[in-house]
């Protein structure tokens, strides 16, 4: 028989500010527009011992075709009947953060698309990170068009190859740095080095018209 505690609330997503209180450098995120919303957070971590620190921490953001109008059906993409009826009618052990967030899964959304890497390995480059920053978009949002495997690398055509990787420049708190990028099929990857972390980017080329491509430090809570 299924233990009670199955019955009972699921856990509390990850919030924005919370990440951003205890990630160990500040989040790099796309300057503030009127067409994107951060709506989320997402992180890897690693550790042992009972003990665990971050190594890197990844935003989504809701995107918007008419900013002026959240309401205006351009804005809006199309659902499932079942995705449609979970949102009409949330399960009871969501927390009320979880069932708000839901909501913006009636929008575009740019998944993972700014992340912040503490700098660890130096065996590993900008490049590096940003070729596998941009395999697990693909994998996670081009699912019908590349068909990966889950979790194995090599597993879909043209990936994504650090060895692709040309000179670019992404401005950064009103600065332009040097930077790294990576073209693609799908997605626009870009990366770079700041003075505590390398953040990388990956957007769907969709929905680039949307975007103005420049980072900011996220302020902690």
């Amino acid at each position: 028989m299924e233990s009670a505690e199955h019955d009972g609330p699921l856990p509390e997503p990850p919030t924005l500010d919370g990440v951003s209180a205890a990630f160990p450098v500040r989040l790099a995120t796309l300057v503030p527009q009127p067409a994107l919303r951060e709506i989320g957070v997402n992180t890897i971590a690693s550790g042992g011992d009972g003990s665990w620190a971050y190594e890197a921490a990844a935003i989504t953001y809701a995107v918007f075709w008419n900013p002026d109008d959240l309401d205006d059906p351009v804005n809006h993409v199309a659902l499932t009947p079942e995705l449609e009826d979970a949102l009409k009618h949330p399960s009871p052990r969501l927390s009320a953060a979880s069932v708000e967030w839901m909501q913006w899964m009636r929008f575009p959304s740019l998944y993972e698309a700014v992340q912040t890497h503490v700098q660890g390995s130096a065996s590993l480059t900008v490049a590096d990170r940003l070729a596998m920053h941009m395999w697990n978009v693909i994998a996670n949002t081009f699912r019908e068009q590349r068909h990966p495997r889950p979790m194995e690398r090599g597993t879909f055509v043209d990936e994504p190859d650090a060895h692709d990787g040309v000179d670019a420049s992404v401005i950064v708190d009103g600065v332009e740095l040097p930077g790294v990028t990576i073209d693609d099929e799908h997605v626009l990857g870009i990366g770079v080095e700041l003075e505590d972390a390398v953040a990388t980017v990956v957007l769907a080329k969709h929905l680039l018209p949307l975007v103005r491509l420049e980072l900011t430090r996220r302020p902690r809570p």
